[in-house]
C-alpha cells in the first residue's frame, strides 16, 4: 500500500492502481488500498462503476477515512448523472469534515476552502443559491483569492 501512494503521488497512476490492487489480494479488508484503487482510477479517467465501488468499500471498511468520502464526492460531482449525484456528493463531503482528520490533505487538494468549494458548486448546480452562497462565503474567508468560489460568487450575483 506504502508503494501505491508513493507511485501515486509521483503520478505514476498505472503502477499506483497496480499496487494497491496487490495489497488488497494480499488483504482485503484494508480500506485505504480500496481508497488508493479509487484515486487511481479516478485519476486515470477509468470506469466510473469501479471506481465508485473502490471509494464504497473504503468507506464500508473505515467510515472514518475522509479521504475516501472526498474522492467519492469527486467520482459523484463529475459523474452528475442526475441530481442525486449532486446530493450524495455535498453528504460525503460532509462526511469527509466530520472523518479522521489525518487522512485529509494527503494529495488532490489541500485545504477546508477546496472541499466547501466543491460543496458551493453542487448546491449552485442544484439551484440552491443560498446555499451555494454560504458555502463560498466560507471559502472565501479562507481563502479571499480563490478563484472558483470568486466565479461562482459572480454567477450567483446575476
Amino acid at each position: 500500500m506504502e508503494q501505491g501512494w508513493r507511485s501515486y503521488e509521483s503520478g505514476d497512476y498505472p503502477q499506483a492502481l497496480l499496487s494497491f490492487e496487490r495489497a488488497i489480494n494480499f488483504d482485503e479488508n484494508l480500506a485505504d488500498a480500496h481508497n488508493g484503487v479509487g484515486w487511481s482510477h479516478l485519476s486515470l479517467s477509468l470506469n466510473p462503476p469501479l471506481t465508485q465501488g473502490a471509494f464504497q468499500n473504503a468507506v464500508q471498511l473505515d467510515p472514518s477515512n475522509a479521504d475516501a468520502w472526498v474522492g467519492f464526492a469527486n467520482l459523484l460531482f463529475l459523474r452528475n448523472k442526475d441530481t442525486n449525484d449532486f446530493r450524495s456528493a455535498i453528504r460525503a463531503i460532509d462526511n469527509a469534515l466530520l472523518g479522521d482528520a489525518q487522512y485529509l490533505f494527503r494529495h488532490d487538494y489541500r485545504s477546508n476552502a477546496e472541499l466547501y468549494v466543491l460543496k458551493a458548486a453542487c448546491y449552485y448546480y442544484l439551484g440552491e443559491d443560498a446555499s451555494a452562497k454560504q458555502e463560498v462565503d466560507k471559502v472565501l474567508q479562507i481563502e479571499t483569492t480563490n478563484r472558483t468560489a470568486i466565479v461562482l460568487q459572480n454567477l450567483l450575483k446575476e
